[in-house]
C-alpha cells in the first residue's frame, strides 16, 4: 500500500508540475505503432522531447491503469507537453488527419494510384491493393460481386494519418451506401434494375459525359437503347475491356473479345467500368425524358444527340470535319 501511495504522489506531481511544459518550443510528430508497449511508447515520447521524464510518465499511466487504453497512430504534440495532456491525447486518440480527394470516374486501380500519390497519408498501398482483390473482404462489405469496381465512392475524405487500409475502403463503401444500397431494386421505363446495374449505368455515364448537363441525357440514351434491345455501343466499355485509354477508338478496338464490349454484346456489361460520383448515380436513377438513341462528340467539349440514325451519321460527319479543320489549323500555325 505504501508503494502504491508513493507512486500515486509521483504521478500527481507529474500531472500538476508547472515545469512539465515549456511553451513556444515547437512541435513534434510521433508515430505510435500498433502493438507498441508502454516501454516503447514512453521511450518514443522521451526521444521526441514530448515528455521529460520517461519513468515518471510510465508510473503515471500504471497508477491510473491506462496502459491498455492508449491508441496507436500519428500524433502532433508541443515540445515538452504536459504529461496530463499527452496522456489525454493518447487515450482519446487525437490522431493526425489527412484530407484526400478522390475524383469521380476513376477505376479501382486508378483510385489506388490516387492514394499512392498522397504519401503524407502513410496508408499501406500494398495492403490496399490486396484488399480490392480479396473476395471474402468484399463479401463482408455486403457486396456480392468479384470486384470493388463501382463501389469506391469518390469524395473528399478525412482519414487518420496511417489509417489501416480496411478502414479506408470501409469508409468509401459506407459513403456510397448513403446514396444507394446493394439490396435496392429500381424500376425505370418499365424495366427492373438492381443497385449493381444502376452503378454499372452510372459508371458508363461518368466515363462518357463531358458536361454535367449531359449526364441525364446520356442516361436516357442508354435506357432508350436497352428498351429497344439495341446494343449500347459505348466506347468507354471498349476502352475498359482493352485496359487502356486512348482518344480515338478504332474499328480494330471494337472487335475486342470481352463481356464488357458493348459493341459485341447486348445489354449491360457485367459490372461498373469506373467509380461513379453522386451526379451520375442520380442521372442513372432519374434519366431525362428524351427519344434520343445516339450521340457523338462535337469536338467542342460536348455531344450532339440524335433520334434517328441518319441524323447521327450527319453529326458524325460534322465531327470528323471539325477534327480535320482543327488539325489543319494547328499545322498552319506551326508553319514559319
Amino acid at each position: 500500500m505504501r508503494i502504491k501511495a508513493i507512486l500515486t504522489i509521483i504521478a500527481i506531481g507529474l500531472i500538476l508540475s508547472p515545469l512539465a511544459k515549456c511553451p513556444k518550443m515547437g512541435k513534434a510528430i510521433i508515430k505510435i505503432d500498433k502493438g507498441d508497449n508502454l516501454n516503447i511508447i514512453s521511450s518514443k515520447l522521451k526521444e521526441s522531447r514530448i515528455i521529460q521524464d520517461r519513468l515518471g510518465f510510465k508510473l503515471m499511466i500504471i497508477v491510473f491503469k491506462k496502459s491498455t487504453s492508449l491508441s496507436y497512430g500519428w500524433y502532433k504534440f508541443d515540445i515538452y507537453e504536459t504529461p496530463r495532456d499527452v496522456l489525454k491525447s493518447l487515450i482519446k486518440g487525437r490522431r493526425l488527419t489527412v484530407k484526400i480527394t478522390i475524383p469521380e470516374g476513376l477505376k479501382v486501380n486508378e483510385t489506388i494510384y490516387a492514394f499512392r500519390r498522397h504519401k503524407d497519408a502513410d496508408i499501406n498501398i500494398l495492403k490496399l491493393k490486396a484488399l480490392i482483390a480479396d473476395t471474402n473482404f468484399i463479401k463482408n462489405l455486403g457486396i456480392n460481386q468479384p470486384s470493388l469496381e463501382g463501389y469506391l465512392f469518390p469524395d473528399t475524405y478525412i482519414f487518420y494519418k496511417g489509417e489501416i487500409p480496411e478502414n479506408v475502403i470501409k469508409k468509401m463503401v459506407t459513403n456510397l451506401y448513403t446514396v444507394i444500397r446493394p439490396s435496392q431494386e429500381f424500376k425505370i421505363k418499365n424495366m427492373a434494375f438492381n443497385a449493381h446495374e444502376i452503378l454499372t449505368i452510372a459508371s458508363m455515364i461518368e466515363r462518357e459525359a463531358m458536361m454535367d448537363r449531359e449526364k441525364p441525357i446520356i442516361a436516357s440514351v442508354i435506357y432508350n437503347r436497352l428498351e429497344k434491345n439495341m446494343r449500347l455501343q459505348i466506347d468507354a466499355t471498349v476502352l475498359y475491356a482493352l485496359g487502356t485509354y486512348k482518344k480515338t477508338v478504332t474499328y480494330k478496338d471494337l472487335r475486342v473479345k470481352s463481356p464488357y464490349n458493348t459493341y459485341r454484346n447486348s445489354g449491360l456489361p457485367p459490372g461498373p467500368i469506373s467509380n461513379p460520383g453522386f451526379q451520375c448515380i442520380m442521372a442513372a436513377l432519374h434519366p431525362a425524358k428524351t427519344d434520343y438513341l445516339y450521340y457523338v462528340a462535337t469536338g467542342k467539349g460536348d455531344h450532339t444527340f440524335s433520334k434517328k440514325y441518319d441524323e447521327h451519321q450527319i453529326a458524325k460527319v460534322k465531327y470528323k470535319k471539325y477534327k480535320e479543320d482543327s488539325k489543319k489549323l494547328t499545322t498552319d500555325d506551326k508553319k514559319p
